[in-house]
């Protein structure tokens, strides 16, 4: 529960961003030329470098805390899809030579699921534990009515 009762849905905010970016960017790089890349003064940028640029400072406001429910839902749509951009390169750039034939084979879109597949288990399981520990919580703080 937040600060006005209504139960908010990180699980939502989160997964949903993590799951349709992956989809939508293996949509439209599958789609378009292979020699498909952005460049920064002459440097290779893959969207493992942006997914960091946006997912380090957003996982440091969220643990620091962020009071204001629009601001917290807001830094966990970025948490969903900057995670997304990078768990879908990690395997590419690690297990293949990194061009954009590669991007576009077997192991770097299977090695993209199976990591976006385990982070969304680790969100639902971190999701469920978090609800029981804070329904244990709420259960414990209510005081004992016994009968008389």
């Amino acid at each position: 529960m937040n600060e006005l009762g209504k139960p908010e849905r990180p699980l939502l905010f989160m997964g949903v961003p993590l799951v349709l970016t992956v989809t939508l960017q293996r949509l439209i790089l599958h789609h378009s030329s292979p020699d498909t890349h952005v460049f920064v003064k002459g440097y290779l940028v893959h969207h493992l470098f942006w997914g960091i640029l946006f997912l380090i400072p957003t996982a440091f406001l969220l643990g620091l805390g962020i009071r204001t429910r629009w601001r917290r839902n807001l830094a966990r749509l970025v948490l969903g899809f900057s995670s997304a951009m990078v768990l879908d390169e990690v395997i590419y750039l690690v297990c293949t030579d990194g061009s954009g034939v590669a991007y576009r084979g077997s192991v770097s879109l299977w090695g993209a699921v199976v990591l976006i597949v385990i982070a969304t288990f680790f969100l639902f399981l971190a999701d469920w534990a978090t609800r029981r520990v804070s329904c244990g919580a709420q259960h414990a703080s209510k005081p004992r009515q016994d009968a008389p």
